[in-house]
């Protein structure tokens, strides 16, 4: 669902139709300079006490103001006091996504640090995966399966959301897409290190949940 709304730095709930508790929110001020508000279900034992940043590195912080410490069901989700999620009289927009069967899915894994690292089921081939390390600064990496359509292709070419910068190719490819997830074959940190845990949201190439037959 995209929902509108004016905030007015009071802690408050705001309806939504997703139909399902989100998993994966954004919120923007559309009226001030402030920071792209990011919730993920996966992000914690307590996601709704914290939050990242899309358009920087930063790692996962704590903070009341921003999702009241209070997590979205299937009708409403929270905001709290701050201006990246609530500012005073200020226009809001908010993104949110639930995980469908065979169309979408929202985790999180675990870095073992190697090149043949972890495989992380989907449910479906990806078209789209965006991946951050959440207890560390990393960017937040971004494949698809039109740049890179073959999994034995000589490059990886790597957008990162956060940044300005032009897409980087690499000559190590750093995730397959698989028919029913994705493996990660990188040591680099921001895909893979060990220990750390990554979010990811990744969206599928041939939605079969709502695929109509011919």
């Amino acid at each position: 669902d995209i929902v509108s709304f004016t905030g007015n730095a009071t802690a408050r709930t705001i309806s939504h139709s997703v139909g399902a508790a989100p998993e994966f929110m954004l919120v923007k001020n559309l009226a001030d300079t402030d920071n792209w508000a990011v919730y993920h279900a996966s992000n914690t034992t307590a996601p709704a006490t914290d939050y990242l940043i899309l358009n920087t590195t930063a790692a996962t912080a704590d903070d009341a103001t921003i999702w009241n410490d209070t997590a979205p069901t299937s009708s409403v989700f929270s905001v709290g006091t701050s201006s990246l999620t609530n500012g005073n009289t200020e226009a809001m927009i908010a993104y949110l996504f639930a995980g469908v069967e065979g169309f979408s899915k929202f985790g999180s894994y675990v870095g073992d640090g190697l090149a043949n690292g972890p495989f992380v089921w989907c449910g479906f081939r990806p078209a789209y995966v965006m991946i951050k390390r959440s207890s560390a600064l990393e960017e937040w990496s971004i494949i698809d399966s039109k740049r890179d359509p073959y999994n034995n292709g000589a490059t990886s070419h790597n957008l990162i959301a956060q940044g300005t910068e032009a897409e980087t190719n690499v000559s190590t490819r750093w995730i397959d897409l698989v028919s029913n997830g994705f493996k990660v074959k990188s040591t680099n940190t921001a895909h893979n290190g060990s220990g750390s845990t990554y979010l990811f949201a990744a969206f599928a190439d041939s939605p079969f949940k709502t695929a109509t037959a011919r």
